[in-house]
């Protein structure tokens, strides 16, 4: 359900009459002699949920970052409440004009309290012995939430909260510095890494404070969400503005992805090729009875050739998984065989594991996966280094590879010493998928492997996991996206916290793996 709000309506239609909470003309932004944002003009209204949409490297996030400060705009003006920021955007005027941000990771401490990280750079000590006075900063942390309708102790240890009972403490510190009514919150891809149970409670709390006539912004590459949550959708395409402030309510999926590519999207499902002699082919990854803290007892058969999904609620142990075949679980349990070789949980060898075939694709791609500051050749090539010896570590073989990496996954821009924390999400994601795909492994397990990319970088990376699978590779997706699993999963395997695992064969449908999911 949209916004019913009418401040949004009377923005919608009354142009600029009304005083925006937010408004930005003409912005441009160059880094050296690229230009990456182009005479881009933003209008948000009060009280209402605008959706910024594109492809990575569409300007999005240089938008934001000039929004919050961290960049300089080459040209154009941002407006607050009716008044001119400085450029570049001083830190005290984003507080002054109520202007705050949630990113995807949300910028919460675990080890500090909820009144600590609500209240974080806004305590009012005394004016002559400077004390924080606690009892007054629980109190109005109290109130926030009340604001909210949130339920959660501020004398918690955040660390102790489950992932969307700390997405709620995020708002709170966005919104504690707000009076109702002003102001403005950008949600940078902040429901990225929510579980998707949580998301109701979160989209419920961001509707009743646009309600207040506070202005939302969402960036978000999740088409579904745009569609039932903002009110109006402005979308970047190649640095410029393709599109601005056109009602939500006149567009469909088809038609918001053909805004964000400039061309139609192909549809439908990505199967597996045909196999000539319909035989079983052979099992190649087995896993029995392997626990971590959550997880209990999962089996899982993976035939060469084939993709299989699993996936969760938050409390099932599908996050744990990554961690147990990477090595990287402090405790667990089980039997893994790859191929003719077996391997005990806890104390695996993860390079023992990589030399079986087993290629893992971690969710946190910059944390786990990725040298951010090390050159995308560099780190698409790292797997193979010990493999040549160090007799043979010309730099001719990394950039035939680093070619071959860019020629088959898309990866731009194809500069092999680009860092890669340079590269745009959905690049750098192909950068790390290209990693170890070009490891030849036998079984490749991807955590979210289409996390905070566009709706075109998402279809090149399904259909180059289609294609390993199709080369006779065994596939796992480990994913909370639905609509990823049922447009490439064979079969999906739903984990339940407090039952047996449920798989599904016939009907792998995005309702199926819903209702099987939260039934």
């Amino acid at each position: 359900m949209r916004s019913t709000n009418p401040q949004v309506r009377m923005a919608a239609g009354a142009g600029e009459r009304g005083r925006a909470a937010v408004e930005i003309r003409g912005l441009t932004k160059r880094f050296g002699r690229a230009t990456v944002l182009s005479d881009v003009d933003l209008t948000i209204a009060p009280g209402e949920i605008h959706a910024l949409v594109g492809q990575n490297g569409s300007g999005k996030s240089t938008l934001i970052k000039i929004l919050s400060g961290v960049h300089t705009a080459d040209a154009g003006h941002i407006r607050v409440g009716g008044e001119e920021l400085s450029n570049p955007v001083h830190p005290a005027d984003l507080s002054r004009h109520g202007l705050a941000f949630v990113h995807q990771d949300l910028g919460l401490v675990e080890d500090l309290t909820v009144v600590e990280n609500v209240r974080v750079g806004q305590y009012a000590p005394g004016r002559l012995s400077r004390r924080i006075h606690w009892d007054e900063e629980y109190r109005r942390t109290e109130t926030t939430f009340a604001r909210l309708n949130a339920d959660i102790s501020p004398h918690a240890r955040l660390g102790t909260l489950q992932i969307g009972r700390r997405a709620v403490v995020a708002i709170a510190r966005a919104v504690q510095g707000q009076h109702p009514g002003t102001g403005c919150i950008v949600f940078d891809e902040s429901t990225q890494s929510l579980p998707r149970e949580t998301l109701p409670e979160f989209y419920e709390i961001l509707r009743s404070v646009a309600h207040s006539g506070t202005g939302i912004l969402i960036v978000s590459h999740r088409l579904d969400e745009v569609m039932s949550l903002a009110d109006r959708v402005t979308v970047l395409r190649d640095g410029r503005t393709a599109a601005t402030g056109v009602p939500v309510a006149d567009l469909d999926e088809a038609e918001l992805s053909r805004l964000i590519l400039g061309r139609e999207l192909a549809s439908g499902r990505i199967g597996a090729a045909p196999r000539e002699d319909g035989a079983l082919p052979e099992i190649a990854f087995r896993a029995t009875a392997m626990s971590g803290t959550a997880l209990r007892g999962l089996d899982l058969t993976v035939h060469a050739g084939e993709v299989v999904g699993l996936t969760g609620t938050a409390d099932s142990g599908l996050e744990e998984i990554e961690e147990l075949l990477s090595g990287r679980h402090p405790g667990g349990a089980g039997r893994l065989t790859l191929g003719e070789r077996e391997f005990s949980l806890p104390g695996v060898d993860p390079s023992a594991l990589h030399e079986a075939g087993l290629a893992v694709i971690p969710q946190k791609r910059m944390q786990d996966g990725l040298a951010a500051e090390v050159g995308a050749m560099s780190n698409v090539t790292l797997p193979r280094v010990t493999k040549r010896g160090w007799l043979f570590l010309s730099p001719g073989w990394q950039q035939r590879e680093f070619r071959k990496a860019a020629e088959t996954f898309g990866i731009t821009p194809a500069q092999p010493h680009a860092p890669a924390a340079s590269f745009s999400g959905g690049n750098q994601q192909k950068l790390l998928l290209s990693k170890w795909l070009m490891n030849a492994p036998s079984v490749l397990v991807a955590c979210e492997p289409t996390q905070a990319v566009d709706v075109g970088a998402r279809l090149d990376i399904l259909r180059a996991l289609r294609e390993a699978a199709n080369e006779g590779k065994a596939v796992v997706i480990c994913s909370i996206e639905v609509q990823d699993l049922a447009v490439l999963c064979d079969r999906v395997i739903v984990l339940r916290s407090d039952q047996d695992p449920l798989e599904l064969r016939d009907d792998v449908s995005a309702e199926a793996i819903t209702e099987a999911t939260y039934a």
